[in-house]
């Protein structure tokens, strides 16, 4: 089955379109074997799967509830029985809250990673050698959806205690959970900065560039996506802190790297260089390099305006702000209708 459902996905990657639309009218109809071989081979990022991986997480954790509730109506359930279906349900709640995320469905993804971190934290009570990881992911998870809603400062603690239990287990095992500690040290970062504690942001950003530097030179395919989004990040932090230089020369390595990345796999990796862009363009814009920052942002518009054709509800918001951006760049120019033309857009 596995070999299987990742042959079935490239060919989706590869041709886009109908087979997709034809394996998503399948899903309820799967077992959750089926369903989990599909959903493990899924991309986390994919502009032409997202509807087939969200339909994939719902189907899997529904199935996981009826199950829940058949051993619940057991008067003798065995517990070690309901311990693999808790932990399937809180795997199945977690995945479902990054598919919704990756729609632009906040508020639902948020919900969905919240029962994933309950459920996750009293498995941990039990066995936390086996649940405290995927507690500590979950956690993450939570962190990036607050923040994305403006709930700083549960945004933070939240991404705390990632870092907190990503960095014990990091200790024992650095293999295994140095790439999560560096994950968690970006979105803690970011709630940091937001919070207006720029220095301790900038130390957060700047280990998780450095561990994911360290990792992208043995494994490049697995981790320059992540060096890419912590060196978009750490270019943030030191903007702030008034080091124009330096945060254009990590805005602009992320440029470079996402770029290479989307020649490849346009479909998982255009978002992120739009992203990219849109903040190469303000670092530009902020050493008066105005020719050079409008070309960043007119090129982030391109690419949002394009994304966000194919799925609205993802990306125009992305759009708004890579508009309101390149307005500010043309009015610098003197191009001020075009610049009042791209904020009314924006607006």
């Amino acid at each position: 089955a596995k070999a299987l459902a990742a042959d079935l996905v490239a060919v989706m990657m590869d041709t886009q379109g109908a087979l997709a639309e034809r394996v998503d009218r399948q899903v309820d109809a799967l077992d959750d074997e089926s369903l989990a071989a599909i959903d493990t081979e899924l991309p986390i990022q994919s502009l032409s799967l997202m509807d087939l991986s969200l339909h994939v997480a719902e189907r899997r954790a529904w199935l996981a509830r009826q199950r829940l509730a058949a051993v619940d109506a057991l008067e003798d359930g065995a517990a070690d029985q309901r311990e693999t279906i808790l932990s399937q349900l809180a795997a199945s709640a977690g995945t479902l809250g990054v598919r919704l995320s990756a729609l632009g469905r906040r508020e639902e993804a948020l919900a969905a990673s919240q029962e994933a971190g309950d459920l996750y934290r009293r498995l941990a009570h039990d066995r936390p050698d086996a649940f405290l990881p995927d507690l500590a992911g979950s956690l993450n998870n939570i962190g990036s959806w607050l923040s994305a809603l403006g709930r700083y400062e549960e945004a933070l603690a939240a991404s705390q205690e990632a870092v907190d239990l990503y960095r014990r287990q990091a200790q024992d095992r650095p293999d295994a959970f140095l790439p999560n500690l560096a994950s968690s040290l970006n979105n803690h970062g970011g709630d940091l900065s937001e919070l207006g504690r720029h220095e301790e942001a900038l130390a957060a950003n700047q280990e998780a560039v450095d561990l994911y530097r360290r990792q992208a030179q043995d494994g490049p395919d697995a981790f320059l996506p992540n060096l890419a989004t912590s060196l978009t990040n750490l270019g943030n932090r030191l903007s702030d802190l008034g080091r124009r230089e330096a945060a254009l020369a990590a805005s602009q390595e992320a440029v470079d790297i996402r770029r290479r990345l989307a020649q490849d796999r346009r479909d998982a990796f255009l978002p992120d260089l739009a992203s990219s862009l849109n903040s190469l363009g303000l670092h530009l814009s902020d050493l008066g390099r105005r020719e050079e920052a409008l070309a960043a942002s007119q090129e982030a518009v391109d690419l949002y305006r394009r994304q966000a054709q194919d799925r609205p509800d993802a990306f125009l918001p992305n759009l708004a702000s890579s508009l309101n951006n390149h307005g500010g760049d043309l009015s610098e120019l003197g191009r001020h209708e075009e610049a009042l033309a791209a904020n009314q857009e924006a607006v």
